[in-house]
């Protein structure tokens, strides 16, 4: 991997052990209001100082990131499993499941897919299922394509017509021969969706949507920051920082895993 796609590895990882592990070795709960120590500045008990409700910055951060990658984690993956599933098997039985898969990309291009998502969610309670079901619709579509151009390549190669004048079955062929060579290409695309996806639904719980009280997330953080901007702009900018560093992580990666295979075309 290149030096820019370790560079990001190592600091999405770092991004994600800390949410993971500061929440459990802080001695500070994140959701516990303290009225005493409201607005405490950066110090040596409390490293990035505390909020208006006196929880510790540090602490409450790791709570949101951890909040925040669990939900762009499982949007994600339940998007690359349906993409990959209806890039498989368009690009292999093609007919009626391609057209419907073209249909629908179209629909999605055409589609402003913040706004289709703030629809949704707005007919549904506040909460991760509302976001999960709000950027699922069209979050799958660039993943199918894809995967269906990896399939039709595949499926025109002698080996995978040798297979069929032979008798195999296709769902033999996608599971032995054509599954193998769309699971990177899936892979890559998963993880270029985990920084588009975690931003958005940071996007959509800065805006109301996400995580109830006292639970939240990043984009829930900077939402309550918004009152106290000017007076303690860092209940804002740090939340915000942990975004961009953990969507920079993610980007450099993807950037890397997209190089080898920059100049592949999409029938």
């Amino acid at each position: 991997m290149p030096a820019g796609g370790v560079a990001g590895a190592v600091l999405f990882g770092a991004i994600v052990l800390f949410c993971f592990v500061a929440p459990v070795l802080s001695p500070y709960a994140p959701h516990r209001p303290d009225l005493a120590r409201t607005l405490l500045p950066v110090s040596g008990k409390h490293w990035l100082g505390t909020d208006q409700l006196g929880r510790d910055l540090l602490t409450r951060t790791a709570e949101a990131g951890r909040a925040s990658l669990l939900l762009a984690f499982a949007v994600t993956a339940v998007t690359t499993s349906v993409g990959t599933v209806a890039g498989a098997v368009a690009g292999l039985l093609g007919g009626w499941p391609d057209r419907l898969l073209r249909l629908a990309a179209t629909v999605a291009l055409a589609l402003p897919g913040l706004t289709l998502a703030l629809a949704l969610a707005g007919v549904l309670p506040p909460g991760p299922g509302t976001v999960l079901v709000a950027l699922v619709p069209l979050g799958w579509v660039s993943c199918a394509l894809v995967v269906r151009a990896t399939v039709l390549r595949t499926a025109a190669s002698d080996h995978v017509l040798a297979g069929r004048a032979m008798g195999a079955s296709p769902l033999h062929l996608l599971r032995r021969t054509i599954a193998p060579h769309a699971i990177g290409p899936a892979l890559t695309v998963a993880t270029g969706d985990l920084a588009k996806t975690l931003v958005a639904a940071t996007s959509l719980s800065f805006l109301g949507v996400g995580p109830p009280p006292p639970h939240v997330d990043w984009g829930g953080m900077v939402n309550e920051a918004t009152a106290l901007l000017v007076v303690t702009p860092r209940l804002a900018v740090v939340p915000a920082v942990a975004l961009a560093l953990a969507s920079l992580g993610v980007t450099l990666m993807t950037d890397a895993l997209r190089r080898p295979s920059a100049g592949a075309s999409c029938p």
